[in-house]
């Protein structure tokens, strides 16, 4: 072999065997070196073994094994079928990527398993609404940079009319905000932003924002918790959280751990009820929460959100007793 083609060889070795072998699909020595002759080299069982053992010192995991009475190689990829089939989920799932940045994303995550372990994976489904911003990815490593340098960014934010057309907030005015923090929630993805004027963070979806600009200058860092932010202003909209004291039906004992958490305080548990205390701010969506769960559930305390409740349900009395 070639001085050229002996540097070259385990790159090639490590590309067969990425795109050919994995635990159950094993590949015999005879068929890496016919691979490798396709590939227009010519290599002995010696250059090969000796292109195996680099890449094994060099952090690859290459293993030698005995299935179905075949013998021969294959190589630990980065992702089982399992953990790519999580993630191409999660991607063709988020409503913040475009179709195609999806496809493109999924197709990476595929790249990674070998072409049986593809043919294996069940099939997925794109989110049916879709963002149309193919820039998402892009944006988030801006304002991940720029957190991670207390860098202030600047940018316009919009909503979209009832005729899909963008509607620019504040009159089209930028916002110039620092980030924090990126965070994920009901598949979309968000941009926590440190607001120097209000003394407050805030939430920005990214796939409705458009980036002007990093600035060059760094801000002192303001204390900041994550769990704290994501548990005030994201399971229930930002508010000052106080203690809300339910009653529950049992069969709604999961569901409510789910929404609040394992750590919530739990009493006056009976054969058909149970008390939940739980730290949170009265906002709209808790009272749409509660109101889902209108006959197995009463608000206690605070009088607060119990008047609210029955202002709704007078409302809806109201509403529903009329003539069509």
């Amino acid at each position: 072999m070639k001085h050229a083609e002996m540097i070259q060889l385990p790159t090639l070795v490590r590309k067969i065997l990425l795109e050919q072998s994995d635990e159950t699909h094993l590949l015999s020595m005879p068929e890496i070196r016919a691979e490798l002759e396709n590939s227009g080299i010519t290599a002995d069982r010696r250059s090969v073994y000796k292109a195996i053992s680099v890449l094994n010192e060099n952090g690859e995991d290459i293993r030698y094994r005995t299935l179905d009475g075949k013998q021969g190689y294959w190589i630990r990829h980065p992702f089982t079928k399992a953990e790519a089939l999580f993630l191409i989920d999660s991607i063709q799932s988020s409503f913040s990527l475009s179709a195609e940045t999806s496809r493109a994303f999924s197709d990476r995550i595929l790249s990674m398993l070998s072409t049986e372990q593809q043919k294996e994976l069940p099939p997925t489904a794109l989110a049916v609404s879709k963002t149309d911003s193919s820039n998402v990815l892009s944006l988030m490593e801006t304002l991940l940079e720029a957190a991670a340098g207390r860098h202030p960014v600047e940018f316009r934010y919009y909503d979209l009319s009832v005729t899909r057309k963008k509607q620019y907030r504040r009159q089209n005015k930028t916002y110039r905000m620092v980030p924090y923090a990126i965070v994920s929630r009901g598949n979309r993805w968000y941009c926590v932003f440190y607001s120097e004027n209000h003394g407050s963070f805030a939430n920005y979806r990214i796939d409705k924002m458009e980036l002007s600009k990093v600035l060059d200058e760094q801000c002192d860092p303001v204390r900041f918790s994550l769990a704290d932010h994501i548990r005030s202003s994201f399971n229930m909209y930002h508010g000052e959280p106080q203690t809300v004291t339910v009653d529950f039906d049992l069969s709604l004992a999961s569901i409510v751990f789910d929404e609040f958490g394992k750590d919530i305080i739990i009493s006056n548990v009976s054969d058909s009820r149970f008390t939940a205390s739980i730290r949170t701010a009265i906002t709209p969506t808790l009272t749409s929460w509660l109101l889902q769960f209108y006959d197995r559930m009463e608000v206690r305390r605070p009088d607060e959100l119990r008047d609210q409740m029955k202002k709704i349900a007078e409302s809806l009395y109201q509403t529903y007793s009329k003539e069509d």
